[in-house]
């Protein structure tokens, strides 16, 4: 179990100004939290050697060029994380940066993609009576206890520059301290709700900003076609590759987006999940972490416990009510690779948290525990600022 005791807690922090004072914030407020995630993390014996080299300092410094270039904003948020925590930038960077790393320093020798990819299992139900669109956020479990939930209002006239221009952004998102925001769950004052998954494309593309600035980056998005805007990110592209859940509370449907690593433009697909009126037909969608619709990336044929996910959730009864989806997210009939994850050799990931967006009744609910056991949630938001 993710929580073993009856004793819960999810720290909210409300936060406004510019890039710089939200980062410098959350850096303040979550400065012990950032170093011990830091030290527990595999940067300092694997990704700090790395960096040190001149290979290392070459791929650092590209990734970083690529930042400054597409997300000037959002290099400037971490750069006052890094001010707020005392954690020095490059390593608040390389934290942003270490899934592409391991990429290209671990992956090739230790052919175990999925140790160093985060997981996530995804449920929709699309129907005019039930709107749900729900998610296992799911980690390395030394990252279990810092999790926390980021309330922000961003406003800084002398940001517009590179692929996002807006002035103003208002997010409330589930963070942890190695990433930006962005790169979990959350929703924006446009109504627009978002969760992510990995993917594991078989290489990272040196040269494009990470995925997780480019999954920061959709917090400040106004419609659907603004994320497939910014994912695309054109002219940058993106150096490794994800997937977003995304419902609307302006829209019938609802859509998932996976994104590919690519120079110069990231390869996508945009597939529209329908609402589904008749109730013979099916009226759900599942994602795990491969790519399902994407054609053109090659992504490691091996990944065990996000196949064992995908075919345990298709054996049990189509999701249909809110009772069906945590059902599903909650199963552990498969002891070895159950969708709600317990961090037992050999799937070594965690299910941190369950998040629920019920887009009829407004609400983002987030549990700590295993949702099929009827728990409340810890934590409830009105999807409006």
């Amino acid at each position: 179990m993710a929580h073993t005791d009856s004793a819960q807690r999810l720290p909210v922090l409300f936060t406004r100004g510019t890039y710089y004072e939200v980062g410098y914030n959350v850096g303040t407020v979550f400065r012990e939290w950032i170093h011990k995630y830091f030290h527990s993390s595999l940067i300092p014996s694997r990704l700090l050697p790395f960096y040190n080299t001149h290979k290392g300092r070459e791929v650092f410094d590209a990734y970083l060029k690529a930042s400054e270039s597409s997300f000037p904003q959002y290099v400037t948020e971490i750069r006052g994380m890094s001010d707020g925590s005392g954690m020095p930038f490059e390593h608040l960077f390389l934290l942003n940066i270490s899934k592409e790393t391991y990429f290209l320093d671990l992956m090739e020798a230790e052919h175990n993609p999925e140790q160093y990819a985060r997981g996530c299992s995804s449920v929709y139900v699309n129907t005019p009576d039930v709107k749900i669109m729900a998610h296992n956020e799911d980690w390395e479990p030394f990252a279990d206890p810092y999790s926390y939930i980021i309330s922000a209002h961003i406003i800084d006239a002398g940001s517009q520059t590179g692929t996002v221009t807006c002035k103003e952004e208002q997010f409330t998102a589930f963070s942890c301290p190695e990433i930006l925001p962005g790169f979990a769950f959350g929703f924006n004052k446009y109504g627009l709700a978002l969760a992510i998954n990995a993917t594991v494309p078989m290489k990272a593309c040196v040269g494009g900003p990470p995925a997780g600035l480019i999954t920061r980056a959709l917090l400040s998005a106004s419609s659907v076609d603004e994320m497939v805007r910014i994912s695309r990110n054109e002219g940058y592209g993106a150096s490794d590759g994800f997937h977003a859940n995304i419902a609307s509370l302006n829209h019938k449907e609802m859509w998932s987006l996976e994104v590919g690593p690519g120079k110069f433009e990231s390869p996508l697909k945009l597939t529209t999940i329908a609402e589904q009126a008749n109730p013979d037909k099916p009226c759900h969608y599942y994602h795990f972490n491969e790519y399902f619709n994407l054609k053109d990336v090659e992504q490691n044929p091996i990944l065990p416990s996000s196949s064992a996910r995908a075919k345990r959730a298709e054996e049990m009864p189509p999701p249909r009510t809110l009772k069906d989806v945590k059902n599903v997210l909650g199963d552990t009939q498969n002891s070895v690779y159950p969708i709600y994850r317990c961090a037992r050799r050999p799937d070594t990931s965690l299910t941190g948290c369950t998040v629920v967006f019920d887009l009829l009744k407004k609400t983002m609910e987030v549990y700590l525990e295993n949702p099929k056991n009827d728990n409340e949630p810890l934590v409830k938001f009105p999807l409006t600022f």
